[in-house]
């Protein structure tokens, strides 16, 4: 999976009231439908894709990044014999 794969997508509006629009990040999976890093599944009919930082972020989502790009800095550290001594 590429960098590109990786959307910014909340429900459109009117088929989910405001507190449940929130944006998720996701990728684009075949069958035509999206699915978060919280394990949301939004169909590509049902989808607003953003392309700009904006709306209210799932926050179930920012903190799975979070802690991906945590572990992974920590990997990328350990390989390269690095300490955060």
């Amino acid at each position: 999976m590429e960098i590109e794969d990786v959307v910014r997508v909340r429900v459109r509006a009117g088929l989910a009231g405001e507190a449940r629009r929130v944006v998720h990040v996701a990728f684009w999976q075949e069958g035509a439908v999206f699915r978060a890093l919280c394990e949301v599944v939004i169909r590509e009919q049902d989808g607003e894709i953003l392309g700009t930082v904006a709306g209210m972020p799932c926050m179930t989502c920012a903190r799975v990044l979070s802690l991906r790009a945590r572990i992974g800095g920590e990997a990328a550290e350990l390989a390269a014999g690095l300490s955060r001594e």
